[in-house]
Parts: C-alpha cells; structure tokens; sequence
C-alpha cells in the first residue's frame, strides 16, 4: 500500500458450532503472519461469549506488519487479518480447513494506479462502491460463490479505513455471503414447488373430468369419488405449505436484500440500480411474488375442486337413497297387498267355518265381501301404524288408535251379522 501500514484484508467465516474448524484456521493464520497464538483457544474464545447484534472482537494478535483478529456476530465467527506486504496473501488455498468456511473475502488496498493491472489477473469488475474514505471496487464471484474479491483504493485516513476493515466490512461482506447462500437455496426450491404444482393441476383436472364425464349409481365409481375427496384434501395441504414456503423465501429474501443495502449505507452510498447481486435477488423476488399469486389461485381452485367432487358424491348418494327408497316402496306396496290377500282370503274361511256353511249362505254376497274387505283393509292399516310405534318405543300415535278402533268396530259387525243368521237359520 502506498499511503499506510495494510496492503492486503483476507476473512473467514465459520458457523459457531464448526470449532475444530475454527480453531485449525485461527492456528494457521497466526503461524502464516509470524504471530503466537500461545494460550489462546479460539473455540474457548467464542463458546465464552453471547450472540450479540454487532460484531464482537473476541482476540486480536499483533505480529511483524500483520493484524489477525477473530470476531463474533450473533451464530458467525470471522477470522480475519490484515497484512503490510502482498506477499503470500494473495493465495491462501494452502491455509487448514479453509473449505470448510461458509464464505471467505479478500481485499487488496492500494491506489487507483494499481486497479487496472489487478482488473487484468482478478476479472470482470461490476460495482464501485463509494465511501468517504475511499472506493470500493468489487469483482465479479468466483464460481459457487464462496470467495469474494475486492480493491480498495483508500485516502489518506487510515484510521477510517482501519475502521472500515475491522468492523463495517465484516458484516457487508457477510450480509452479501448469506444472500448468495439463500438465494440460490430458495432458487431450486422455487423450481421444486412450482414442478410439483404442475403435476397436481394436472391431477385436478382429471379428477374434475372422471367427476363430470363418469356419474354412475355404481357405488364402486361413488367409492372412487370419495377417495378422490381425500387425494385432493393432501394435495390442498400440500398447496398451502407450498404457498408457505415461497412467501418465506420471498420475505427472507427482501430481509436479506435490505440488510445488504443498510449494511453498505453504513459506510457509503448505494450505487444507482443496486449491487449485481442486489438486482438478481430483486429479479427472483418478482418472480416469486408472482408464483405466490399463483399458488393463491391454485389453492382457490382446488379448494373448488373439493367442493365440486363432494356435491358430486351428495348428490349420487341422494339418487341413490332416492332408488333405494323407491325400490322400499315398492316391496312395502306389494307386501301391503299380499298380507291384504292373505288377511281376505282366512277371514272369508275363518268366518265361514266358524258359523257353518248354512248360515255363512244366508248372509248377502256383496255384505260379506265389504265387510272382509273393509277388515282386510283396516288389519293391513293398523299393521302399518304398529310399524310406526315399535320404531317411536311403542308410542301410541293416531293411526294406530282410529284403525284398531274401526277394527274392532268392523269385527262387533261381523259377530251381530253371525248372531242375526243363527236366529235366521232357527226360524
């Protein structure tokens, strides 16, 4: 660096529960730099603190032109150092357990005269970040995301841009780390929820179709139908999870790009248009926001399919208690007029018997078929009410006591017809 003691920024971020992995790094760091680590354990350092909103310095080891620190924000554990000379710093593939950061930073601080020939062996450049102590440049991710690279250029404060290093940097970086992370995480559970959504509007609609194309009373199609209620039924809760998750992702999304924006506000400005990365993320919201609707409708929709299907099965079973209950009818008027014939046919050969051919002779034709008749017809009526008052526990209701009432009448007729053909007959 032309103006101050820094040429060179690397940071490491680890998971707090990646101790061995941390501790590994932090060793390494300090024996790379020319530092002791001494009594110093970096797992002891962190489980010894709480989660905090900042970011906390823990330890900071001074060595011959170096600075290796080691910081925790809330779950994070940044291992970080800043070097005097570019020398060895600019690859540091042979550090222990680097592959098992979530992410790692490198900023190399030099003057603007420097940027060119550096643009040249890093690649494509794509945000220039302002800042009162200096630019910022960032360059384009390495594949996978998991190393950023960036040139500073500072002024002539150092004590800002030491500042700037230790703490406001830290937590850009990272804020753009999880956003990366995030991003492509709900990216490819976007595409799993909206292929799974395709496959069940499919579903519904040929479930709708059988529903409309195939009514039958054959109570094995009403079986399918009612099984279908049920598939359609998981796949409404399957919908709602699904609506659940892509309104997550698209909020946590929004957090992510706004804590990114207020981190930089914290030492610069915001570019015009947003970080690259920003605008991506900006782009996967919209479109989520979108497939949100979608879900919304298709939560609507199957909603209506269940709905359809079960009116469909209301209905199949009514005409089929309407079927049942004609066919009952039937059976009831049939048995109603056999038990009439039965009930006829022995009273006519009971009574004859009873008071001998002669006198049965002496009685009109017609007076004795109404008067069968009309008994036959009250038997038949007054079984039909003690049907009703056996399912009502033997309530007496009105049909039952006017028929058995007439009945009875019908039966004191028969005895004095029987009396008037014995004096008949003695005379």
């Amino acid at each position: 660096m032309s103006n101050g003691a820094v040429s060179v920024a690397v940071y490491f971020y680890f998971h707090k529960d990646n101790g061995r992995e941390i501790k590994a790094l932090w060793a390494g760091l300090a024996e790379k730099a020319g530092v002791e680590v001494g009594g110093t354990d970096a797992v002891e350092l962190v489980n010894e603190q709480f989660n905090s909103h900042g970011l906390t310095n823990l330890k900071t080891l001074q060595g011959p032109g170096s600075q290796i620190y080691i910081s925790l924000h809330k779950n994070i554990v940044v291992v970080s150092g800043l070097f005097s000379g570019t020398g060895g710093w600019t690859d540091l593939s042979s550090l222990p357990d680097i592959d098992s950061a979530i992410g790692r930073a490198k900023i190399l601080i030099d003057d603007e005269a420097g940027l060119e020939d550096f643009e040249s062996t890093v690649g494509r450049r794509y945000s220039l970040l302002e800042t009162g102590f200096g630019r910022l440049h960032q360059f384009e991710e390495k594949k996978g995301n998991r190393v950023h690279t960036y040139y500073l250029a500072p002024r002539e404060d150092s004590a800002a841009v030491e500042h700037f290093l230790t703490l406001d940097f830290p937590l850009f970086d990272f804020a753009i780390h999880k956003l990366h992370m995030e991003r492509d995480y709900f990216k490819n559970q976007q595409k799993w929820i909206m292929n799974e959504k395709a496959e069940i509007d499919k579903e519904i609609g040929d479930l709708l179709h059988k529903s409309i194309v195939g009514e039958t009373l054959n109570p094995e199609f009403i079986g399918s139908l009612e099984r279908d209620i049920d598939t359609l039924s998981s796949k409404y809760a399957i919908l709602v999870n699904d609506g659940h998750l892509i309104r997550k992702a698209r909020t946590t999304l929004e957090e992510d790009v706004e804590l990114v924006q207020s981190r930089l506000k914290g030492f610069g400005t915001v570019p015009e248009g947003g970080l690259e990365i920003t605008r991506a993320s900006a782009e996967l919201i919209d479109r989520l926001r979108e497939e949100e609707t979608s879900i919304s409708f298709a939560i609507k929709n199957i909603k209506t399919a269940i709905d359809t299907v079960r009116t469909s099965v209301e209905l199949l079973r009514s005409r089929e208690n309407i079927h049942l209950q004609e066919e009952a009818i039937s059976f009831q008027v049939a048995a109603g007029v056999l038990e009439f014939i039965i009930i006829f046919y022995y009273s006519i050969a009971s009574w004859d018997y009873i008071i001998g051919v002669e006198r049965f002779d002496t009685i009109p034709p017609y007076l004795r078929f109404l008067t069968i008749f009309v008994f036959a017809a009250l038997s038949v009526a007054m079984t039909h009410f003690v049907g009703i008052s056996f399912k009502k526990k033997w309530q007496l209701n009105r049909g039952l006591i006017l028929s058995a009432t007439a009945l009875l009448a019908v039966f004191a007729y028969i005895v004095f017809l029987s009396i008037q053909t014995a004096a008949l007959h003695a005379a």
